[in-house]
């Protein structure tokens, strides 16, 4: 293969995860030379190996189609029908709807395309054209809104990892990587040094009341019809039951 995107992908997060491949066989069950011609890529996975290896490698799966369109176009089937580069009056009106924090972003670079009022008030700067992962290195307000900004920012880079096969060689990706190394937490941040879950729960601190707000992270990717886009919806944690 000229290019080997899923093999180069499977081959880094097996790294990143300490695992050998043998140790990666032996988790999976799979074959240790099934692992190294995947790897290779002298040989296309199935798509029971896909999911196996996803599954063991702790791939999001929210992230896994993204990733085989990325690296393994056609696999899934016929790609759907292009559509607009940028959200039209309908969609716009459907996200305006929506009355607590939501915007539509593009991966992998998690750049926004659009915002509600109630994201745009409570995430100031990250407007429209602006990456989040270079908002929340380089704009002062992410560290007084986020509330644990350092292990915001490590899921933000590890979710970068989890969906790109080759970050060098993305010119978007890798400037904005650079434009984020500014930040004198960069060293720290950016060693992958462990495998975390996507954490759906976000605290946020109002700009404006400096009250702090527990969120739930949704997600979507919207496919009657399919978009290029993914919608962002994040909703108020309802309290505990009382005992």
């Amino acid at each position: 293969m000229a290019d080997n995107l899923f093999g180069d992908y499977i081959r880094q997060r097996r790294q990143a995860a300490w695992l050998t491949r043998t140790d990666l066989a032996k988790q999976a069950n799979l074959s240790v030379s099934l692992i190294e011609k995947i790897e290779l890529g002298t040989r296309q996975p199935t798509l029971h190996a896909l999911q196996i290896l996803f599954d063991t490698l702790d791939v999001a799966p929210m992230y896994r189609r993204h990733i085989l369109d990325l690296s393994l176009p056609g696999l899934l089937g016929p790609p759907p029908p292009a559509t607009p580069p940028k959200p039209g009056p309908d969609d716009l009106a459907a996200l305006s709807a929506i009355e607590t924090p939501a915007s539509f972003y593009t991966l992998p670079t998690f750049t926004i395309i659009a915002a509600n009022p109630a994201h745009q008030q409570l995430f100031p700067g990250l407007l429209p054209g602006v990456s989040f992962p270079e908002w929340l290195f380089l704009n002062p307000a992410a560290r007084n809104v986020i509330v644990d900004w350092r292990e915001e920012a490590r899921r933000c880079l590890h979710s970068i990892r989890q969906l790109s096969p080759n970050a060098a060689t993305e010119k978007r990706l890798s400037s904005i990587l650079a434009s984020c190394s500014q930040a004198p937490e960069w060293d720290d941040l950016w060693p992958d040094k462990d495998r975390r879950a996507f954490n759906p729960h976000l605290s946020v601190r109002s700009a404006t009341t400096q009250q702090t707000h527990e969120l739930r992270v949704h997600t979507y990717s919207p496919e009657y019809p399919h978009r290029t886009w993914w919608l962002c919806h994040l909703v108020p944690t309802p309290p505990p039951p009382a005992s």
